[in-house]
């Protein structure tokens, strides 16, 4: 990758009915992108005719010209200034359907490709047609692909571009949002998602929004953004004005925690094959399936009658699963667990907790202690460790279906999206550091898988319920475990908004990129 100015065109949202206004908009922020020198440009999802469109034929509408005479006009804005456009459309097919796409045209001004939205969000689903690619396009100066909005939130399709080399991931959005005030609207795919897309990939994220509302129902956040490949939001536009959001992109030295590819065969298989595909449909009653989850903060040193101490007065508290942050031991600590294998036979529940070992082999395990078994997972993923062959089992406890997610575990999303489709309803994630994105992953692997976890670490740790809001903060400094109540009702249920669904609406078949 060398040296480039991306340029986000933040434009005004109108309806369908003021399709013209869309257009005259588009074409003026164009302009002004064009004048920034930008070599990359974006436009919002749905620019062109408008996003909520409330038929499959817009273009059969007076005031909506030609979708060829629209690609015209932007072709030549790419051809007049120089720069690579990805423009967010509503693509007529011949079949009757729209493609909901990020069109891509080229200095010279001709049409390069596109990219369909593949993960379509409610009302998406009446007049859009699924895509089923993963394109890239090599600039010159870098590799990008396109995903949009929702899109997000389905980690396979942000891993399978950069599968294919894309280097900068362009969401084309329409943040649908809320806020008390019109200044404070904000988004959570700009709070935690995309800047856990852009860390746990090592890849830029740039993404242009709308701002404004359609229909009188839909508001959208604005905040079009540049975030590094280490997670850091290097720019945002404000929630309720036109901008054009630019920045000079350089070759980052950001480093992923490295994929192991052959671990995720799950993801290739349909749902139907997998433990979800059944949970999905039990019959549960949800006064029966409430439970008490809580996280402990750790000093960095394992102490074995420390975690016993801790155990049994959070079990007093009815605290079904305790997660404990991951701490360093000495070769051979496994003598002093038997100790913390009497306290949950005697006192029931379940307790999950790291350790992190040094010597010839340094490694990192999480251990999960039930009354019947314990399960010594080593982590399959990091770096500088020796590691493990094998992903976490989901393991039947007092407190649902729980999933160890071991140090680095928890910054790689197959891992999760792995245990989430073999029936986890909580990830008990044991971190050996705090790290400043902590909360940001727990919350995205609870929101794009629709689970709870239980994060914990040196002075900190965080509950977050399968919306992906966080429940309960340790604060920082004090030491302090702290619990939530979780519902195995609310984990099993997979449903995001009318017709969109975690589960149902993934496309196993296409996620080959990952498993290679």
């Amino acid at each position: 990758m060398k040296p480039f100015t991306v340029a986000l065109c933040q434009v005004r949202a109108s309806g369908v009915e003021d399709a013209e206004t869309n257009l005259q908009n588009m074409l003026a922020a164009l302009d002004r992108a064009g004048e920034t020198g930008a070599q990359l440009v974006a436009l919002p999802e749905c620019s062109y005719p408008a996003y909520y469109l409330r038929d499959a034929e817009p273009y059969a509408r007076e005031n909506v010209r030609p979708y060829e005479e629209v690609c015209a006009l932007l072709g030549e804005k790419a051809r007049r200034y120089g720069f690579w456009l990805a423009a967010g459309l509503a693509v007529p097919g011949d079949d009757g359907w729209l493609a909901n796409s990020g069109v891509v045209f080229s200095p010279d001004g001709e049409v390069q490709g596109r990219y369909d939205k593949q993960f379509l969000w409610h009302f998406d689903n009446v007049w859009f047609k699924r895509g089923r690619d993963f394109p890239v396009w090599d600039t010159g100066f870098c590799t990008f692909g396109i995903l949009i909005c929702a899109d997000s939130r389905q980690p396979e399709i942000a891993r399978s571009l950069v599968a294919n080399g894309a280097e900068v991931i362009v969401d084309l959005t329409a943040w649908v949002s809320s806020g008390r005030t019109v200044g404070e609207l904000m988004t959570t795919q700009c709070q935690y998602l995309m800047p856990v897309r852009a860390r746990e990939s090592a890849a830029w994220v740039v993404a242009a929004d709308k701002w404004g509302t359609e229909d009188g129902t839909i508001v959208y956040a604005g905040r079009s953004s540049v975030i590094d490949p280490e997670g850091n939001m290097l720019v945002c536009g404000p929630p309720d004005s036109d901008e054009i959001v630019t920045y000079e992109i350089t070759p980052h030295g950001a480093t992923a925690v490295p994929r192991r590819p052959s671990l995720y065969g799950t993801l290739t298989q349909p749902h139907s094959e997998l433990p979800i595909g059944d949970l999905m449909w039990e019959e549960m009653v949800p006064s029966a399936e409430d439970r008490r989850v809580a996280v402990v903060p750790g000093n960095g040193a394992f102490d074995a009658t420390g975690v016993v101490a801790r155990y049994e007065a959070l079990r007093m508290q009815g605290a079904n699963l305790v997660v404990f942050s991951g701490a360093s031991a000495p070769e051979g600590w496994q003598v002093d667990l038997p100790e913390i294998e009497a306290v949950v036979r005697d006192r029931g529940g379940a307790l999950a907790l790291g350790i992190s070992t040094d010597g010839c082999a340094p490694q990192q395990s999480s251990v999960l202690v039930t009354p019947e078994a314990t399960i010594e997972h080593v982590s399959s993923h990091g770096m500088g460790i020796q590691t493990g062959e094998s992903l976490p089992p989901v393991v039947e406890t007092p407190a649902g279906n729980v999933a160890l997610l071991c140090g680095a575990e928890g910054f790689v999303p197959e891992v999760g999206r792995c245990l989430m489709l073999q029936g986890a309803d909580i990830l008990a994630w044991t971190l050996f550091e705090a790290d400043p994105m902590a909360e940001q992953f727990a919350r995205a692997r609870s929101d794009e898988n629709k689970v709870y976890t239980a994060a914990a670490w040196p002075d900190g740790g965080v509950i977050t319920e399968p919306s992906g809001a966080p429940m309960v903060h340790v604060p920082a400094g004090t030491g302090v475990a702290m619990a939530a109540q979780v519902n195995r009702v609310v984990s099993q249920w997979k449903d995001r908004a009318p017709g969109t669904n975690m589960v149902r609406d993934r496309m196993p078949e296409l996620y080959g990129p990952l498993v290679r």
